[in-house]
């Protein structure tokens, strides 16, 4: 009688997960593991899975054929086409808004208005991936862009951890690669990817994500408990901390020590990717983002913060970065500041939500974001 129980226990579980899946499936819903361990960029997105991303807001998040969150483009030079290559990290992919409300595809829309010269259409790519840092994304230009012939290459550059993802010892990612320099020139470390530590966590990964992607049951109970465990962590978080979530305030400061390091390893990466953006015959860009802090719309608040870091503003990243562009002729957009007024004459943060007012940028941030890009893209071409 007992075993009996225990079956039909069994099998009623049985029946309410396979009822949980048909129902999942026909309404469309899951939350799968989107990236994947990766031995050459660390990890990278999974070509071709699809799902919904619940965390700063809500959207319906898809994954190319080439491993980017965009739709898939035809490779080549296409005649009458301008291609504008976008590189990033989680700014650009930005999973926190549907696709189309993208600060990229925002830019390619404002841009239907000022064709460049022999040209009838303006396509963006993006190549944004949460996480990376200006090494990966040197190494997504060297083995991803360059098929699709962009007329111009955007490196989007957000100085809250794009620094900081440049140096090991600040960053201390168990499986990025990273560049250092040796006599002024970059020497390239991918020992992580290349250990055997790497190699059996990324089978067991796959293997897992695997069965986990296959069951929209349990992408649902995890998404349920990770999203009341996210609540509960940040439900009396205070508001500079809000505003600093994730990033290390001592960007804000004259770089010394492993600093200094960080930024001469990411200027030296930022002026490589130029160079070979410009030997492969297109025109570089870099589009400086903005940091929650650095554009809150109340300017007490960003007073109080400079006043606790002992500094006169919040710009310091920005500046460096306009004097790198200056010195070495390219093409450079700040946001921060436009950005900054945008969101004190709306009076709302461009950053966040109303719950939590750091994070990445909502709808509002890229709309604004992709209206200066594609007023300076059309400025430059028209």
């Amino acid at each position: 009688m007992r075993l009996s129980n225990i079956l039909i226990f069994v099998i009623s579980i049985l029946l309410v997960f396979a009822g949980a899946e048909i129902f999942l499936r026909k309404f469309d819903i899951s939350y799968p593991e989107f990236n994947q361990l990766d031995a050459k960029y660390g990890w990278a997105p999974r070509p071709g899975v699809e799902g919904w991303y619940a965390f700063e807001g809500r959207t319906h998040f898809a994954v190319n054929q080439d491993g980017f969150r965009d739709i898939d483009h035809p490779s080549g030079k296409i005649q009458g086409v301008f291609r504008i290559a976008v590189l990033g990290d989680s700014f650009t992919e930005g999973r926190e808004v549907s696709l189309d409300q993208t600060f990229w595809k925002v830019a390619e829309a404002n841009m239907r208005t000022c064709m460049p010269a022999g040209h009838k259409r303006v396509e963006v790519l993006g190549f944004g991936v949460n996480g990376y840092g200006t090494a990966q994304e040197l190494m997504v230009l060297r083995e991803k862009v360059w098929k699709y012939a962009p007329d111009v290459v955007v490196l989007a550059f957000f100085t809250g951890n794009d620094v900081v993802n440049n140096e090991a010892e600040l960053d201390q990612h168990p499986d990025r690669s990273y560049y250092h320099l040796e006599n002024g020139l970059l020497v390239f470390d991918d020992s992580r990817q290349r250990s055997v530590n790497f190699a059996i966590r990324k089978k067991s990964n796959d293997r897992k994500h695997r069965i986990y992607n296959a069951l929209r049951s349990v992408q649902v109970l995890r998404q349920g408990y990770r999203s009341i465990r996210s609540a509960i962590k940040y439900r009396n978080t205070p508001l500079i901390e809000q505003l600093n979530a994730g990033l290390q305030t001592d960007l804000y400061k004259e770089a010394n020590g492993v600093w200094a390091r960080a930024w001469e390893v990411t200027e030296a990466l930022v002026r490589q990717i130029a160079l070979e953006v410009e030997e492969g015959g297109a025109e570089f860009w870099v589009l400086t983002l903005s940091n929650p802090i650095q554009i809150y719309p109340d300017s007490k608040v960003r007073q109080q913060f400079s006043d606790h870091l002992g500094v006169s503003d919040l710009e310091y990243p920005d500046r460096r970065l306009a004097e790198l562009a200056k010195a070495n002729s390219m093409r450079l957009i700040r946001l921060a500041e436009p950005l900054r007024v945008t969101a004190e004459q709306l009076g709302q943060g461009l950053h966040g939500s109303a719950r939590f007012a750091g994070g990445h940028w909502n709808a509002l941030g890229h709309r604004a974001a992709g209206k200066i890009l594609a007023a300076e893209m059309c400025a430059a071409y028209d």
